[in-house]
């Protein structure tokens, strides 16, 4: 039986192993991905109130898709053992 510990640190070494997308590159796929899904909404409510509700909706989904992505890849870097924060200019 495999301790919970244990399995952690199998998640954490398969996570080592992998080679992750470019921080530019899921964030721009998160990005296109909540603009794509802004339409589908737009769509799905009838195309209403013109190309300024499709732009509101699109433009929306598109910032909360990038904030998505970016929260997964500091999960992601996280699991690798990056450091996320800053370091403190008095530890410089």
């Amino acid at each position: 039986m495999v301790s919970p510990s244990g399995q952690k640190n199998v998640e954490r070494d398969q996570a080592v192993g992998r080679k992750p997308l470019p921080r530019p590159l899921q964030l721009a796929l998160g990005i296109a991905l909540g603009f794509a899904w802004g339409t589908v909404m737009w769509l799905i409510t009838g195309a209403q109130h013109g190309m300024r509700l499709w732009l509101y909706l699109a433009i929306s989904m598109a910032m909360i898709g990038g904030g998505v992505a970016a929260f997964f890849g500091v999960f992601g870097a996280a699991r690798r053992g990056e450091r996320i924060s800053p370091r403190p200019p008095w530890r410089r």
